[in-house]
């Protein structure tokens, strides 16, 4: 080394080095601990990363796959609280068609600690004599609807064309047919 260049000794290995050498040349110890660029830091950060990931896997992993609540050990949780019928009369835009709607709307309940989405609701019309001649269920393939939260309450609204004449639908009542843990995915 030239007289005038200024050096240093390499903690490590105890050589004298150049005051700007970033890596020792004896001994291949690396001289600033924080820099970016530095294989102890890059293998921390890397491990820190992995764990991270990993964590958040396995998170993932039991929300998709873990244990989720069976709607049929709540059924008698979710209670229909009030509910309402309504028809209406529908004319199509072009072609004047007239078309008769039953409607019901209500609001529901939950009395249990689990969340519950999807929930399911049918309306069944009775006859005089307590005969069911229809009812209006919602499609459970199609329908991404209500959502009920612990010990809360939440509206709902089922739609259908009528099959029997308008006097027919005096008598109805609610059910809930289906419902699925909030946290189950599919």
């Amino acid at each position: 080394m030239a007289e005038n260049e200024q050096t240093k000794v390499c903690p490590h290995c105890a050589e004298t080095i150049k005051a700007a050498a970033k890596v020792c040349p004896h001994c291949r110890y690396w001289q600033r601990k924080w820099s970016l660029f530095n294989p102890k830091l890059l293998a921390a950060l890397s491990l820190v990363v992995l764990t991270a990931y990993f964590i958040g896997a396995s998170f993932f992993m039991d929300k998709v796959f873990g244990p989720k609540e069976e709607f049929a050990t709540y059924r008698n949780e979710i209670a229909v609280v009030h509910s309402q019928l309504s028809q209406r009369i529908s004319t199509s835009g072009c072609d004047s068609n007239v078309n008769m709607y039953v409607t019901v709307v209500g609001t529901l309940t939950n009395h249990s600690d689990i969340a519950w989405k999807d929930v399911g609701v049918e309306a069944q019309f009775l006859d005089k004599s307590g005969r069911q001649f229809d009812a209006i269920t919602v499609n459970a393939d199609e329908y991404r609807g209500v959502t009920i939260l612990p010990h809360g309450e939440a509206a709902f609204k089922i739609e259908g064309r009528p099959a029997r004449p308008e006097a027919d639908y005096s008598t109805y009542k609610v059910t809930v047919r289906w419902a699925k843990d909030v946290h189950q995915l599919f």
